[in-house]
């Protein structure tokens, strides 16, 4: 099997999208990857991310593998985790403080910075197309979005708490663990006791 033959055997097993990475880790040349894109059977979409025809990325997954180190939370988390029917105006992502967020802004990225907690209730969800992003469970992303430090859309905070109180999967312990690992106990409480 020749390199370029590999280079689109990776890409077909990763439903059509490829990475730099990958071709790196695989021991291929970029020189092939450059031939294949080249001969039109791969199209970069973004630095280091590349599609075939029948493959399909979202905005999503690419704001996702430009900010690695992110994770969608607060109203875009509602949104990716099908609790709110709005589409984010602004996307935003939560990072361990220190990160630098010059260049999130001209992404259209509203950057929450966080000093404790970051890795707790991270999921990843699957996207059209079978690309995964890190998102926060929900339960993790209702205890931010009453935080105290926090300005929250309650048009849509209280839907997704009314969605949240009625859904099948919800996890109340874990809710309120969260809320005591946030300090925000006491809001939990009186919004989840006028639902539950």
């Amino acid at each position: 099997m020749t390199a370029k033959e590999k280079i689109i055997c990776l890409a077909e097993e990763n439903n059509g999208i490829l990475m730099t990475k990958q071709v790196t880790a695989a021991g291929i040349s970029r020189y092939a990857l450059k031939e294949v894109v080249e001969e039109g059977k791969l199209t970069n979409v973004q630095r280091g991310v590349y599609v075939m025809e029948n493959g399909y990325v979202d905005d999503f997954f690419l704001l996702q593998h430009k900010f690695p180190k992110g994770v969608y939370s607060h109203e875009t988390a509602l949104y990716l985790l099908g609790f709110s029917d709005r589409i984010p105006m602004q996307i935003i992502m939560t990072f361990k403080h220190g990160q630098s967020t010059t260049r999130m802004k001209n992404e259209n990225v509203r950057p929450v910075m966080i000093t404790h907690g970051f890795t707790k209730g991270i999921i990843e969800v699957e996207r059209s197309g079978g690309t995964l992003i890190r998102v926060y469970n929900i339960e993790r992303t209702l205890v931010d979005l009453v935080k105290s430090r926090y300005d929250p859309d309650l048009e849509q905070l209280i839907p997704a708490l009314k969605r949240y109180a009625i859904h099948p999967g919800k996890d109340i312990n874990r809710l309120y663990r969260y809320a005591k690992m946030f300090n925000v106990e006491e809001q939990i409480r009186n919004y989840m006791g006028v639902l539950l």
